[in-house]
């Protein structure tokens, strides 16, 4: 089983990590062509602090673990909103992402999370998405960035995959699915979804 920390922080768009959260968590082992009862991810939420956060429109989350309990993840899902490009971003969350990012399998950002990536240094030279209103402003403040617009989902090499805007997060999700539990485990887990295009 694969684990996941998708880190949140104030103004985290709900969407952002809601729906990547929806497809790894509700994901089953396939055994003979069928879902078993197995969770293929263990999916956590973390934050750099204990207690609530505000999502970007309103609603209040309860972390799962603040970082400094947080265990190591193959998987770190870094979700965007307008929180991602705040300066009040706490600089443990960025600390915990550099940290982990030594050892995990990948990287996965949504949308405006690219800006949080790149904070952190972990696309410097590399491709990256993020929602296609904040491509320039995204190239502008990390010149070393290779922004990609007009894709939903862009895979650089095996540990940094990113997608543009708010609901291009489940495509990115359905796609770490594929990676790790193959298609047909995806291909199960949109159609639960009713998630078109899979």
């Amino acid at each position: 089983m694969k684990t996941v920390n998708v880190l949140l922080y104030e103004g985290v768009d709900e969407m952002d990590f809601c729906g990547p959260l929806e497809v790894l968590a509700s994901c089953r082992k396939v055994v003979d062509g069928k879902w078993s009862d197995k969770p293929a991810f263990l999916v956590e939420t973390v934050a750099a602090r204990a207690g609530s956060i505000r999502c970007a429109h309103g609603v209040s989350v309860l972390v799962g673990k603040p970082v400094t309990l947080a265990r190591e993840s193959d998987i770190i899902l870094v979700p965007g909103g307008p929180g991602a490009r705040s300066e009040h971003l706490p600089p443990a969350l960025i600390e915990f992402l550099v940290r982990s990012s030594l050892t995990a399998d990948l990287v996965a950002s949504v949308c405006t999370g690219a800006f949080i990536v790149a904070k952190a240094g972990l696309a410097d030279g590399r491709r990256l998405a993020t929602h296609h209103a904040l491509t320039g402003q995204l190239a502008q403040q990390y010149p070393d960035v290779q922004v990609v617009p007009g894709q939903r989902v862009v895979a650089d090499g095996s540990n940094l995959i990113s997608s543009s805007g708010i609901s291009a997060g489940i495509d990115l999700a359905l796609a770490l699915v594929e990676r790790f539990e193959g298609r047909p485990a995806a291909r199960l887990t949109a159609r639960r979804m009713e998630w078109p295009g899979y």
